[in-house]
């Protein structure tokens, strides 16, 4: 008996233990967190920088390029040079020559079937879809975030309901004890007592288990130490009337899913732009200011020296490659209809996903109602059973029965209303006001 009243003291004890190790750590404190320190996050800021960077008219073409080119020689050699007759021949050794040149060169492409400005308009489009892949990650990490903490609030709960059965039944074993040691009763209903004991011991035990385990997981999402314990807050805030048809309209121009869609529409129709300017012909202006100084030791020739401009205009026309123009053109047109059929599959499925959602949470709402209800019930039916029996009115089995209905009934209308905060976030997200709903800037 001392056994199992040591093991209900040790349980408490530690509830209260972690309720006051530390600070209790918010929601909004979390999601800072996450979106600070989780590591899909921080990858996807940086790829979305890495495209800001690349769309630059200098990275598309647009601008004129200058290169700067020097260029010495020297050579010591023995040289013999046959003139034609009426010249004396040469024959020497050690004969030095210099080479000093230099220039800067600017080129530049005036006309190649507006391929660069499609470039460039490409570029862009990729820093959106970027952008756009950046705040599908941080929904996605803040979604995972929303779900653990309140999973982590809801096993809090369970928890103190599995601590508050394990002490009911450690008295009623102890109760059974003392009767049997008087004679009162038989050793099957001080059996029954410490087997129902033990299975709280156990079910206490396997809810501490699942508590540590999410805690865990909410620690690596916000880019912290696994082992590092938290308090969540079990305060819910819940939203008042939302509209469905008004949700589903919101989503047409704000659902990640449905704008990278429609973003990809546009850059395919840029890819095929990029693709007919292959056919076009292609003027390229070069022009380089040198110097060159040139000077030999023996020869008919004995230096050079020339400095200044020159430049030209190079036209070129593919008139035969294959097929290979006509292949990219065709390929590209078929992505761009592949492009618009994705963006109407996405249209259905984003006005699918937020009915669903809805419903969902209209679902949530109303099993909440009712399982609150449900607690009220079987409080009652507990506190009266209670009574009944310790007057010796009822058996130990109809006592647990009402025990484990009221521990139900407490478990699903707890699980009920953090469920219906989930449902109304995941609905959000469907609609694309997760993140201005959480005060997230995009």
């Amino acid at each position: 008996m001392r056994t199992w009243r040591i093991l209900a003291l040790s349980a408490a004890s530690l509830i209260v233990v972690r309720g006051f190790a530390q600070d209790t750590l918010q929601l909004a404190e979390a999601i800072q967190l996450a979106l600070a320190n989780e590591h899909g996050i921080r990858i996807a800021k940086n790829e979305a920088a890495i495209a800001q960077a690349q769309a630059t008219p200098g990275n598309a073409g647009l601008l004129p390029s200058i290169d700067a080119s020097g260029r010495a020689n020297y050579s010591n050699q023995f040289s013999k040079i046959d003139f034609a007759p009426g010249i004396q021949d040469v024959e020497r050794s050690g004969v030095q020559s210099t080479t000093l040149a230099g220039q800067v060169g600017l080129a530049y492409t005036l006309f190649n079937g507006m391929g660069n400005f499609a470039t460039y308009e490409r570029s862009q489009l990729n820093e959106l879809l970027a952008d756009l892949r950046t705040r599908a990650q941080v929904e996605g990490t803040l979604s995972q975030v929303i779900a653990l903490y309140y999973g982590i609030a809801a096993l809090d709960e369970d928890v103190a309901i599995t601590q508050r059965i394990l002490e009911i039944s450690a008295d009623r074993f102890a109760r059974q004890e003392g009767k049997a040691a008087l004679g009162g009763i038989g050793r099957l209903d001080v059996l029954n007592a410490q087997v129902d004991l033990q299975a709280d011991s156990t079910t206490f035990i396997l809810a501490q288990q699942r508590r540590d385990r999410s805690v865990r997981d909410l620690n690596v999402l916000m880019g912290r130490p696994p082992s590092t314990d938290l308090q969540v807050s079990h305060r819910i805030d819940y939203a008042r009337a939302l509209s469905e048809d008004q949700l589903v309209q919101e989503a047409m121009s704000g659902n990640v899913l449905l704008v990278s869609s429609t973003a990809q529409v546009r850059a395919a129709e840029v890819d095929q732009r990029i693709a007919k300017a292959l056919r076009w012909p292609r003027l390229d202006l070069s022009s380089a200011y040198g110097i060159n100084d040139q000077k030999n030791e023996v020869g008919v020739v004995l230096g050079t020296y020339t400095q200044g401009f020159n430049g030209g205009l190079t036209v070129s026309m593919p008139l035969f490659n294959g097929g290979r123009i006509n292949t990219q053109v065709e390929a590209a047109r078929l992505r761009a209809e592949n492009a618009a059929i994705v963006e109407q599959q996405a249209r259905l499925q984003v006005e699918r996903d937020v009915r669903n959602a809805f419903t969902t949470w209209s679902s949530q709402r109303e099993v909440l109602r009712i399982q609150s209800d449900a607690v009220s019930t079987a409080q009652l039916n507990f506190d009266r059973t209670r009574e009944l029996f310790q007057t010796g009115q009822l058996t130990g089995l109809q006592f647990r029965q009402a025990q484990l209905d009221l521990a139900n009934a407490e478990r699903q209308s707890i699980v009920s209303g953090f469920d219906t905060k989930v449902a109304e976030l995941t609905l959000l997200r469907a609609s694309g006001g997760l993140l201005p709903a959480l005060g997230v800037q995009q």
